[in-house]
């Protein structure tokens, strides 16, 4: 019979015996498989063959007769071998199935082959991005006995950024092989050996997806990851990289991205971690998966913490035995997506290791939608703040660039301190104030570093001089025009040009303005040609900060003016169905409702006119409504928002952009909303009525 069986419905049983720890019946196995209650004993087994043979962590295995268990069929798979099913696996009717790693052999470390490897690659997404070069290292008895290597080509461009990192060339990989023509020979070297990498997912990940596509099949399982040993046996260390650990622990062969001297590196980080492991009393191999998966298996213990999850969005929030929130989070499917912290602990961040360590108790709450989820996430995490998550915890440190008017001439300057208004004209104008405010933004060192740039690229003051007979010393080599000389034209050339650098940080461009990147290379340069090359990477790193906050901009004001209405059809609770119905208003969740047929018009009207009178009202401390964000646009001026607004408006942009999914219909508001009321509340109506009758 052949059988697809779906990879989230074959990971639940993998979850369920994981859980469990010990083999499941085939028949419960069967009964968990279909998610039906009855499953007929033949059907079981034939659905069970058809899974051990196409899935290989699980396994046969039977029961003696003094209640022992022996391996019926499957086992876990070298790097190159291939698994058989063993015939007649169907009789037997008195079988359980398990994982194949509770019924692996267990030999010495010295006597388990071991292969090295690192890919270098066109980028980093497997199947639109291709491998350029592979490196290999045969470890047997802990000691190099091998190598291998070869360029391979991608058939495509190789981008500039990755030449630049690697040094590979499109003239290099013109005539090496491709990768069909490389596989055989890779897959003989690995024969019979435990791949090792750092950071394996990503080398095993690419080779996987070739050996698919080619093959069929994939690296059999076990992979062992040089980053979380490095981590557990080597601590202390600045960063994990590959070349720092490398270095740390004296490889012969610094890692330089290029694959074999890289695979060199990973070789020796592995052999000396190894024998690091082997004075502790560690020897046989499922020791030393035991040892470098220990925070991974402890998590899995407690997959039972998940249980009673839903498959529907909403918040949850991970307890500690304390009983404090230690992490907060969002999910579209609650139940798969609290999971995945538990089964993916080598790629976890490290908060995240930290706090799956430390749960003892998961709540949640269900919402409507999965963007009521994700603003409920951020609700929760400004009134827990948890130490595990990673942003939002303390918006009030989020940093503002204000424009003050104070004496002589506009002045740029970072600051985290709230403004009492969100609402200015522009400094120094007619009718304006004496400030203005952008952002804020994350990352005060960040945004610093941008200004410092900034001011070294152009002549404008960066101290809160008064007016004064005799200029700083940037003034007087060049450095700043001096508008604290007086002279009213140096200084309207100042503002004009302060102005300009706000446009651009805005997106725009004006003719006038010589380019921040041609600013900056002239700058390099110079420092170059007087050997100051220290001096020219920070250059480099303050570049590549004034970039970000460019973007970080583009995307809050992007988000702050987000208009759009987002449906979802929601199952009947005994009333009839409804229609979630989701208004989101510059860039804020402005109303939720649930549509009936019987009062369809008037709630969406109601809904929407209550989105345009909000608009319309003065803002009150703390908050902007429409009408704040009206006048901004009105006058012209550059975005700016309440520190505890930017991730939840951040979050609703991007799930706009990328997350927003097939269950969901988006309806955008454009042009001038009071004026096209009827026609978008017409369009609501229609939209809620096809789904209703669907």
């Amino acid at each position: 019979m052949q059988l697809q069986l779906s990879l989230a419905v074959a990971d639940r049983l993998h979850e369920t015996l994981l859980v469990r720890g010990a083999p499941l019946d085939a028949h419960e196995a069967a009964c968990l498989l279909t998610a039906s209650a009855e499953c007929p004993p033949a059907l079981s087994h034939r659905i069970l063959d058809a899974l051990v043979a196409e899935d290989r962590r699980f396994c046969w295995t039977e029961s003696s007769g003094d209640g022992a268990s022996t391996l019926a069929s499957g086992g876990p798979a070298a790097a190159g071998d291939v698994e058989e099913p063993c015939e007649g696996a169907c009789e037997a009717r008195d079988r359980r199935i398990c994982l194949c790693h509770w019924q692996a052999a267990d030999p010495d470390l010295l006597e388990v082959p071991f292969v090295a490897l690192d890919l270098e690659t066109t980028g980093a997404r497997t199947g639109t991005s291709k491998i350029t070069e592979i490196g290999a290292v045969r470890i047997e008895g802990l000691r190099e006995v091998a190598t291998f290597h070869t360029l391979v080509n991608p058939m495509r461009s190789i981008p500039r950024m990755i030449t630049e990192i690697t040094g590979i060339t499109q003239e290099m990989v013109a005539d090496a092989p491709r990768i069909e023509q490389v596989i055989p020979e890779l897959l003989e070297f690995l024969r019979g050996a435990v791949v090792v990498a750092h950071n394996a997912g990503f080398d095993v990940g690419f080779l996987n997806y070739e050996l698919r596509r080619l093959k069929g099949r994939e690296l059999g399982d076990g992979a062992i990851d040089t980053l979380p040993l490095a981590r557990a046996l080597a601590p202390g260390l600045v960063n994990y990289k590959l070349a720092t650990v490398a270095e740390s622990l004296g490889a012969p062969v610094a890692a330089c991205h290029r694959a074999l001297a890289d695979a060199q590196a990973a070789g020796h980080v592995f052999v000396t971690l190894m024998s690091r492991l082997r004075e502790q009393g560690v020897t046989r191999l499922s020791e030393a998966r035991a040892f470098m998966v220990s925070s991974a298996r402890a998590a899995t213990e407690k997959l039972a913490l998940t249980r009673e999850l839903p498959l529907a969005p909403g918040a949850y929030r991970f307890v500690d035995r304390d009983g404090r929130v230690i992490y907060v989070g969002h999910g579209e499917r609650l139940q798969e997506q609290v999971r995945s912290h538990f089964t993916g602990m080598p790629s976890n961040a490290r908060k995240m290791r930290q706090a799956v360590r430390l749960v003892e108790r998961i709540e949640w709450e269900e919402t409507h939608t999965p963007l009521e989820a994700i603003l409920r996430e951020h609700q929760l995490i400004l009134e827990h703040r948890p130490s595990c998550n990673q942003h939002g915890v303390r918006p009030e440190t989020y940093a503002y660039l204000k424009v003050r008017q104070a004496g002589p001439g506009l002045c740029l300057y970072v600051s985290s301190r709230t403004p009492r208004t969100l609402v200015t004209g522009d400094p120094g104008s007619k009718g304006g104030s004496s400030h203005q405010v952008l952002g804020p933004f994350r990352g005060r060192s960040r945004l610093i570093s941008a200004l410092d740039l900034l001011q070294r690229c152009y002549p404008i003051r960066d101290c809160p001089r008064q007016p004064q007979a005799r200029p700083c010393d940037r003034g007087r080599t060049g450095g700043c025009l001096a508008p604290c000389l007086g002279d009213p034209a140096i200084r309207r050339r100042h503002d004009r040009l302060v102005r300009q650098i706000l446009s651009w940080l805005g997106g725009r461009t004006d003719g006038d303005l010589v380019e921040p990147a041609r600013r900056v290379e002239e700058l390099a340069a110079e420092l170059a040609e007087q050997k100051r090359y220290e001096e020219v990477q920070k250059l480099r790193q303050s570049w590549e900060d004034l970039l970000s906050v460019r973007r970080s901009y583009s995307a809050l004001a992007d988000a702050s003016k987000l208009r759009f209405a987002a449906l979802w059809p929601q199952e009947s609770n005994g009333d009839g169905p409804t229609v979630r119905l989701n208004l989101i208003w510059d860039g804020r969740l402005c109303s939720c409702v649930s549509l009936r047929r019987e009062n369809l018009r008037q709630d969406v009207d109601a809904a929407l006119t209550g989105c345009i009178d909000e608009g319309q009202r003065p803002g009150e401390a703390g908050r902007v409504t429409g009408h704040e964000a009206a006048t901004r646009r009105a006058r012209n001026c550059h975005v700016a928002v309440w520190q505890h607004e930017v991730d939840p408006l951040l979050a609703v942009r991007r799930w706009l952009k990328e997350a927003a999914g097939p269950d969901a219909v988006i309806i955008t508001a454009s042009g001038p909303v009071r004026a096209h009321s009827d026609e978008w509340r017409d369009r609501l109506v229609a939209e809620a009525l096809r789904m209703l009758d669907s």
